[in-house]
Parts: C-alpha cells; sequence; structure tokens
C-alpha cells in the first residue's frame, strides 16, 4: 500500500501506463537550518534568527544560544526574511 501524509500518490505511471515510477514531489526549502532570518511581525522586523528546524513550508527558530523562539512554534515562510 502506498500513502502520502499530502494525500497524493507517491508512484506515478508512465504515458501507457505500464511502467511505475516515483514521482519527485520535493520542494526546495528557501531557507535551511543555521541560516539567519527576520520574522515578520505587523509591519515591524524582528531577530535575526537563526533557522533551527524545517518542514515543509515551515520553520521554527531560535535565537543564538539555542533557545527556542515563540516556544517552537512552526513559521510559515511568508512571514520570514533573510538576514
Amino acid at each position: 500500500m502506498v500513502t502520502s501524509e499530502s494525500g497524493s500518490p507517491r508512484i506515478s505511471f508512465d504515458e501507457d501506463d505500464k511502467r511505475p515510477y516515483v514521482k519527485d514531489n520535493a520542494q526546495k526549502p528557501k531557507y535551511h537550518v543555521g541560516d539567519k532570518v527576520y520574522l515578520l511581525n505587523g509591519g515591524s522586523r524582528e531577530g535575526p534568527y537563526v533557522i533551527a528546524s524545517v518542514t515543509t513550508g515551515k520553520y521554527t527558530l531560535s535565537l543564538e544560544n539555542g533557545e527556542a523562539v515563540r516556544n517552537g512554534e512552526e513559521i510559515s515562510i511568508v512571514y520570514l526574511e533573510a538576514a
């Protein structure tokens, strides 16, 4: 059984529906662990902070000393700007 968290199949078939192949759905993250970013908050910029972890379209931030920002809340990329 093939499952995917996003609900779309990971296995696709070629044009004649005979040969299965794995479809690449991975999106490259804009920021990576260790990158410095600003957090955009109501027209102001907070930070810079460090990217602590990356999931699909979401990031957790930390201070330079490793302390979590916003209690480790996942933050959407739309609220981040490169430092």
